[in-house]
């Protein structure tokens, strides 16, 4: 990010109009899907106490990472998709910072979500491991 950051307006706006411009067609539906399954996956463990919070943890993050989005990205990615000439509006620096802010807050609170689901995983396996164990030395 910080790179890109140091981008003048002319490289910014060329990116910003070819790079990312499919993006919406699939991230919106990729992320919508994500905190739908993880909401269906939250109501099939519920009774596994431990599990069911990792993986509730996971979901408001991958959540509010969504909103994150809406919030801040959304507004921006409105805002450049004016940007059909330059020179660039005198406020396309803090539109750039709305953006990039809110991609990296975003992806952290992803990053933090996919982290506990890993940990729901790990510690629902482990448990079916030691459970495992004990039927085949009590049996």
């Amino acid at each position: 990010m910080p790179r890109k950051l140091a981008w003048g307006p002319e490289l910014y706006r060329a990116v910003q109009h070819t790079l990312y411009l499919y993006f919406a067609i699939v991230g919106a539906p990729a992320e919508l899907g994500a905190v739908l399954c993880l909401v269906v996956l939250c109501l099939l463990i519920r009774r596994r106490r431990r599990s069911f919070w990792l993986t509730l943890t996971a979901t408001i993050c991958v959540a509010a990472g969504l909103a994150v989005w809406f919030a801040l990205v959304a507004p921006a990615n409105h805002e450049m998709a004016q940007w059909s000439t330059l020179p660039l509006p005198e406020t396309w620096l803090d539109t750039r910072r709305h953006w990039e802010f809110g991609h990296a807050v975003s992806a952290l609170l992803d990053l933090i979500g996919f982290g506990a689901l890993i940990a729901s995983v790990l510690f629902e396996t482990s448990i079916d491991a030691e459970t495992a164990g004990s039927i085949r030395t009590n049996g």
